[in-house]
């Protein structure tokens, strides 16, 4: 899985994250709007009913207005009891009732057929919301205003609608929370097939070339991707394996025709001839032996978890490749690590690949210096030469299959460090070249290791 790459999981959860927070916010801002539309419907039914109240004990007697409110209704205006107020205006816009300050009215006259009207005044520091409701009697007309102060601690229904917005949010973000919760746990659920057999893909190694997909609880839509992915490392694994078998049969069958070959060698009369082409056999031999070792490491599938000791596999190494080395006029040395270094692998595999290391820096050294192998923590084996080096172009190519610096020299196939990485990937680990201070070259191995003790 490439770094940094988006999760399906993650976008889901945030896409609905998103989806409950302008949900909410809808829900909260249309409650709101909904709550205050009711209360200015309730307020101006109230102020409506008071009117017709009003109206109801306003009289005309001879042409003349006269308002006679009963004791209990009087007090509600006269007192402020609940913040009312009332004004009454007559014909020529005379106040013949106020209750507020000066017994001013709250606006100015009105013409008659104007119909009732509502109105949002300040009075220093009050704010009314009242209704002007003319009353029409004969070739007569009369004004009735009445108020409410919204800043009364009796209106107790502005107040809620003002600190609706805040309590409600201790209701909205607990639900906002839980639908969150279960959101993510449905999310993960149902994603979980997904999930596992991306686990399962990011796990398929050149070792576990049998590992598929899981494709039981998948969805429909994400089914015949796996189902192809499937059937495509069916097709690959069968590719390499009649590759691997070719590889393997090829030099199976090259061997028979190369022994008659060394034995008509041997016989020949003319030694100095013999040795030439016995050298050009033996050249061909070992690449032969090479791509077995190819074809075997592709076919290799056991023995990956064993706990191996690299000090002893560097021993052993050098003990085998001193006597190849001194009969080059050469030397190896070996520097272990102080304390084990334990490693995960397979053990012969593992010293095949130092054994080419070291059978590479003794074809490379300069004899003057020992081919060094060092065992170092954690799970590290370097082999250094004092030979000509790397180039910093040819740092990729000489792991690669073939590749040689020099296509004259027939003693290299360009299959050893090939061999090496093959083995090192199959281990997990890595391995690099770099260029020794003075000359030479040191190449690394790193395994995943097992800290010292276990």
């Amino acid at each position: 899985m490439a770094k940094g790459s988006p999760s399906i999981l993650n976008r889901i959860i945030g896409l609905h994250v998103l989806a409950l927070a302008g949900v909410t916010i809808a829900i909260i801002a249309a409650t709101y709007f909904l709550l205050n539309s009711t209360w200015n419907d309730f307020e101006e039914q109230i102020l409506r009913d008071h009117a017709q109240n009003i109206a109801a004990h306003l009289t005309l007697d001879d042409g003349h207005w006269s308002l006679n409110l009963p004791p209990d209704l009087a007090a509600i205006y006269s007192k402020g009891y609940g913040g009312y107020a009332l004004a009454v205006l007559g014909d020529d816009n005379s106040v013949i009732y106020s209750s507020l300050p000066n017994d001013r009215p709250f606006v100015g006259g009105a013409a008659k057929d104007s119909g009732s009207a509502f109105f949002r005044q300040r009075r220093g520091n009050s704010i009314y919301f009242g209704m002007v409701m003319p009353i029409t009697r004969g070739s007569h007309s009369a004004l009735i205003q009445v108020g409410q102060n919204l800043a009364n601690p009796d209106v107790i229904i502005d107040d809620v609608v003002a600190r609706f917005l805040g309590r409600i949010a201790f209701l909205v973000v607990p639900i906002f929370i839980a639908l969150l919760v279960a959101d993510v746990l449905l999310m993960r659920r149902l994603l979980g097939p997904i999930v596992a057999a991306s686990h399962v893909a990011s796990a398929i190694q050149p070792n576990k070339p049998l590992v598929r997909l899981p494709t039981r609880g998948l969805p429909r839509e994400v089914l015949p991707l796996a189902e192809a992915v499937n059937q495509a490392l069916d097709r690959l694994d069968a590719g390499l394996r009649a590759q691997r078998e070719f590889t393997a049969d090829a030099a199976h069958e090259l061997r028979t025709p190369l022994a008659i070959l060394r034995t008509h060698v041997d016989t020949l009369l003319d030694a100095k001839a013999a040795h030439a082409l016995q050298s050009d056999v033996d050249a061909i031999g070992h690449v032969l032996d090479q791509l077995l070792e190819l074809a075997e490491l592709e076919n290799f599938t056991s023995g990956w978890g064993e706990k191996v000791d690299l000090n002893e596999i560097g021993t052993e190494v050098v003990v085998l490749m001193a006597p190849t080395a001194l009969a080059e006029r050469k030397s190896v040395e070996f520097s272990g690590s102080p304390h084990q270094a334990w490693a995960l692998g397979n053990g012969e595999m593992l010293f095949r690949a130092v054994r080419n290391l070291v059978e590479n820096a003794i074809r490379y050294s300069d004899g003057k210096s020992p081919v060094e192998v060092e065992v170092a923590l954690p799970a590290t084996i370097r082999v250094k030469d004092r030979g000509p080096g790397i180039k910093p172009a040819e740092r990729e190519l000489i792991f690669q299959r073939f590749w040689r610096k020099n296509r004259q020299d027939k003693g290299h196939s360009g299959l050893g460090l090939a061999i090496v990485t093959k083995i090192i990937q199959l281990h997990g680990g890595s391995v690099d070249a770099a260029n020794r201070e003075g000359g030479g070259a040191t190449v690394s191995i790193v395994l995943p290791g097992l800290p010292a003790g276990e």
